[in-house]
């Protein structure tokens, strides 16, 4: 069982300190934390943490992927520093400072529809028992259950009605989310939601079918249909602004006395008005055109739409534009009675959870990691994906485009069987509930291939440079370290700088340059960049090995004029590769020395002993071995099998 006081623990320490952090919240599967210094965050030990399954940096938060057991880390988290709990929302709007005008469209649009996801989910599933239950030749080969077992005809219904009750009432469930993200009073949003689809309304679906046959009212002349918006999306986010918009405006110009009695009825009644008026015949035809576009291509070409779609699935969960098409879906539930994406783009979950199955065997010798790839890979059986996203595969790269292969292929295979849903259900292994029974056999064989498809693209893409892991040699050892810079070497001890001569950092060699570019001395993972300075990195080399490169004396006070970084932190570098242009000339003449040092800062458990190069002989950088590592035999003799 997991340590969860001891973790939090060890991350509070590793972010940097609670001193460190501005707010927290969190959400299914992530800490989110608004940090003062992200430089203070050491990453690597970090995902070192058992309870910590990755962690990256996204919309200005800091994130930190636990898994399910979130909230309870949270929990211990906010007891261990007093950190400021703020809300999902709060905390999303001190990141989204940063942001675009299209990541903070996106992002609203997420906050809007993930509130009201459980319900969608839910709805999906018991839609697909409802399936199973009343369709034919799934237990009998010409009648459906409820046929054969009369007795079950109640219970069946009984689901059925809870099942289609949040599709009914999408409206409301999005006007109460739409309006409390605006800022306004959900009850109102619930109200909006529920006048668009008062049952004294043509439903939508009938209206579909028979648009000359729906009543009118005659508002001076102007004949208005009397339709409702069941199932509908875009017409409610544009009524539910506007309703925002007029609310706060009455708050601000009505006296106090008279809002109570004022402010709602006033709200709800020009904005109806507008609703039926203007806003939902303009959204909803707009919505039409939406929905036409992707059936129609999906109609035309739906190998094509099928397989692009589902390449970029993955990608867009990074981005956070997946909750986009979660409305369209929506839209097209509401507009068709089916739905064509959702069914397309859910291999990309299988793909995703067999990607990790396959690291596990990849991890093998790595227990940490091997734990943190089953955990993830479960989840997305179970229809949660965000820990294998981030925890594993987007990180380790090949993976992911593994993902993404294999998606765009079952994309393809749904795509060309038109393969639908009756609604958007619930992900993993349970996804084909939703899909309609007669179509179970296609979408089984192309979850099935994907799940195998996964798992030979991962395999193969594991001996490639994808693999970033090969690029510090995973499957050997580094014997030497090659010059980091062209010069003539110097003893460590004679560096004028005590950190450094007195091997407080660790031992190492220095070299007077006589060229400005710093370069990898072997294979290895940046770990550290100084932030602001540019004078120094930080590189990890396969065994473990740490290495600091320090270009000058005291030029951290130059504030990273005349420096210039080749890398960002965790990218992996092979030996001889530029890591940082430095200007000699600057450097001299603000007073400092360009010595550039190397300082071996911590040993690999199986290095015996380093010799470095003599001091005053001539070395060329990426050329010139300035330093011989010896292994105990050991790990000589573990390398050689």
């Amino acid at each position: 069982m997991a340590d969860i006081e001891g973790d939090v623990t060890k991350i509070v320490k590793l972010i940097g300190g609670k001193d460190n952090i501005e707010s927290a919240t969190h959400c299914i599967t992530r800490l989110r934390l608004i940090l003062k210094d992200q430089s203070k965050v050491n990453d690597k030990e970090l995902e070192n943490v058992d309870i910590v399954q990755g962690t990256f940096l996204a919309a200005g938060q800091f994130q930190i992927v636990i898994g399910p057991s979130v909230p309870r880390v949270y929990k211990e988290f906010i007891k261990q520093t007093n950190a400021k709990a703020e809300s999902m929302e709060s905390v999303k709007d001190q990141g989204r400072q940063k942001q675009g005008w299209l990541q903070r469209l996106v992002r609203l649009l997420g906050d809007i529809f993930i509130p009201i996801i459980p319900a969608i989910v839910a709805a999906g599933l018991l839609m697909g028992i409802n399936n199973v239950l009343s369709n034919k030749g799934i237990f009998y080969p010409n009648a459906s259950f409820i046929q054969m077992h009369a007795e079950w005809k109640g219970v069946n219904d009984i689901i059925q009605l809870i099942a289609q009750t949040s599709f009914s009432f999408l409206p409301a469930l999005i006007g109460w989310s739409a309006v409390k993200k605006f800022g306004g009073n959900p009850l109102l949003g619930i109200v909006l939601g529920l006048i668009l689809v008062n049952p004294a309304l043509t439903s939508a679906y009938v209206y579909a079918a028979h648009p000359a046959a729906t009543p009118t009212w005659n508002l001076f002349g102007w004949h208005v249909s009397q339709v409702g918006y069941q199932g509908q999306v875009i017409p409610v986010l544009v009524a539910a602004w506007v309703l925002v918009k007029l609310e706060k405006y009455f708050e601000k110009h009505l006296p106090d006395t008279l809002q109570l009695i004022l402010v709602a009825p006033l709200t709800l009644l020009i904005t109806g008005f507008a609703s039926f008026l203007v806003i939902g015949p303009v959204t909803m035809t707009g919505a039409n055109w939406i929905t036409k576009g992707i059936v129609s291509i999906f109609n035309a070409v739906p190998i094509l739409g099928g397989a692009l779609y589902g390449f970029i699935c993955a990608p867009l969960v990074i981005t956070g534009m997946h909750h986009l098409f979660l409305g369209v879906n929506l839209q097209m539930a509401g507009t068709l009675g089916y739905v064509t994406l959702w069914p397309v783009g859910e291999p990309v979950t299988m793909a995703q959870g067999a990607a990790c199955l396959t690291m596990t065997y990849l991890f093998r010798k790595n227990a940490k990691k091997k734990n943190v790839a089953w955990t993830s890979g479960l989840s997305s059986f179970l229809g949660v994906t965000e820990p294998a996203i981030y925890g594993v595969n987007l990180k380790n790269r090949f993976p992911f485009v593994a993902v993404m292969l294999a998606g765009a292929f079952g994309g393809a295979w749904m795509g060309f069987w038109q393969v639908r849903s009756s609604s958007v259900g619930v992900g993993g292994v349970l996804s084909f509930l939703s899909v309609f029974p007669k179509q179970w056999g296609f979408y089984l064989a192309g979850e099935i291939m994907t799940f195998f498809l996964t798992i030979i693209l991962t395999l193969i893409l594991s001996r490639t440079k994808l693999n970033a892991a090969r690029k510090i040699g995973t499957d050997e050892t580094v014997h030497d370290l090659s010059a980091f810079v062209s010069g003539k070497t110097e003893a460590i001890e004679n560096v004028p700088d005590e950190m450094f001569s007195k091997k407080q950092l660790g031992d190492g060699i220095a070299i007077a340059p006589t060229s400005d570019k710093l370069v990898a001395p072997a294979n290895a993972k940046v770990t550290v960049m100084m932030q602001g300075s540019n004078h120094a990195v930080g590189l990890t080399l396969n065994d473990g090995t740490e290495i600091l490169l320090h270009i000058g004396i005291d030029t951290v006070d130059m504030k990273g004029d005349g420096f210039k970084p080749l890398v960002d932190v965790n990218e992996y570098v092979k030996a001889g590769q530029g890591l940082i242009k430095f200007d000699s000339k600057k450097i001299k003449a603000a007073g400092h020395s360009n010595v550039v040092i190397m300082a071996i800062t911590k040993q690999g458990s199986d290095i015996q002993k380093i010799d470095f190069m003599k001091p005053n002989q001539e070395v060329k950088a990426a050329k010139s071995v300035v330093a011989d590592i010896a292994y105990q035999k050991v790990a000589q003799k573990a390398v050689t099998a």
